[in-house]
């Protein structure tokens, strides 16, 4: 049986990024393949910071009285006539033009007869945002490979940069199989399938594109129509639940095979998940997980999260903290729990197994147990997700 450890390097192995070009007000949560250098000075020019009025500081030294040559509006680009002691009316962001070189605002002067009065002489660059005090033209801005926040977008944009390099967001294409689940909230025989917005609600958080197809049925006429839908698809991680265990209802795996999909692992030392089923073909990266929900859910953030990271030239991160009691287990198995975070230490709780979803909101993490051990001591570091990873 192929490890944990294995299988997740095999799927990491095989995973693959692809870079594209794209306009700046197309982005969302991309992340970014190349660095981002400012195209121009930050502010472009020297402005005001307040409305009011500017001055040449050499002017205001003898001078407290000022006659008022005109107005500077937004936008202006041109040459003014400079005439000693005089001032402009200027905006808030209004560009200060030489030999023009401080501002008051409005509350720091008097009008009296027409004439601008001052209080104090003005220090040179006074109320002024300089040219290039933010950021230069040619000064490193963002490092490749972080994700595009909206302050990132705001600064790219503000920068001067419009074509944008970025990793293609992964597609996660989801169908769940079983005659015995229903899309539908029934309170009849059939099982609430709830996969499809657990694993869209990671969207924003793994960065992810969903697609989800809805529920194929145990016969071979469903899988045949599902597959001729996936059979278009390209660069995209397909994902099924269900039916790649041992029994006579679980037609995936020969059913891959038939399609000349290789099945590069099938069953794993991991608890839950065990019957994980992994095959690729062309640029295609199928995913069998089981139906119990949450071995589905184990291998998405086990097995799937760390290929959605990798596609986009990133890791997936593990934290560790201490064991808050003693554990004994398998030896034999990878073993994927429910924990909660306490300052005390990590504590496994209780009702683990795979069908249970009520221990769900009492956790906020999951610990991953390495293969090797049998027995974790109390007080042992251990590596975990938390739920908000």
């Amino acid at each position: 049986m192929t490890s944990y450890k294995e299988a997740l390097n095999t799927v990491l192995k095989v995973s693959k990024n692809n870079k594209k070009v794209e306009i700046i007000q197309n982005l969302k949560n991309e992340i970014l393949s190349e660095n981002i250098y400012a195209k121009k000075d930050n502010p472009s020019f020297n402005n005001s910071l307040l409305d009011g009025f500017v001055f040449k500081s050499s002017d205001t030294r003898k001078n407290s009285h000022f006659k008022i040559n005109g107005e500077l509006a937004v936008g202006q680009n041109k040459k003014i006539k400079y005439i000693k002691n005089t001032c402009y009316r200027v905006s808030t962001g209004g560009k200060i033009i030489p030999p023009y070189d401080c501002m008051l605002p409005y509350e720091r002067i008097e009008l009296i007869d027409g004439l601008v009065e001052i209080p104090k002489k003005i220090k040179k660059f006074e109320n002024v945002r300089l040219k290039g005090s933010d950021f230069k033209k040619g000064c490193l801005l963002i490092k490749k490979n972080q994700k595009i926040t909206p302050a990132k977008k705001l600064l790219i944009k503000s920068s001067g940069n419009q074509n944008i390099s970025i990793y293609e967001t992964p597609n996660i294409i989801l169908f769940c199989s079983g005659d015995e689940i229903s899309d539908k909230i029934k309170f009849n025989d059939k099982v609430i399938n709830s996969i499809p917005e657990y694993i869209k609600s990671y969207k924003e958080v793994y960065n992810f594109n969903f697609k989800y197809l809805g529920i194929v049925k145990d016969n071979n006429n469903s899988i045949n129509k599902i597959f001729a839908k996936i059979k278009k698809l390209n660069n995209s991680i397909i994902v099924s639940t269900g039916g790649v265990s041992a029994g006579h209802k679980d037609y995936f795996p020969g059913f891959l095979k038939q399609k000349k999909y290789k099945i590069l692992f099938h069953k794993i030392g991991m608890q839950p998940g065990r019957p994980t089923l992994f095959a690729i073909k062309n640029r295609n990266y199928y995913f069998g997980l089981p139906g119990n929900p949450v071995s589905s859910i184990v291998s998405f953030h086990f097995l799937i999260a760390p290929m959605i990271f990798s596609m986009q030239n990133l890791k997936m991160k593990f934290k560790s903290w201490k064991i808050s009691h003693n554990y004994k287990k398998n030896p034999n198995l990878t073993e994927l729990r429910r924990g909660l975070i306490t300052k005390s230490g990590i504590q496994i709780i209780p009702d683990q197994e795979s069908y249970k979803l009520n221990s769900l909101v009492k956790a906020n993490c999951w610990l991953i147990l390495d293969q090797k051990s049998n027995f974790i001591k109390k007080g042992e570091k251990v590596k975990y997700i938390d739920y908000e990873n």
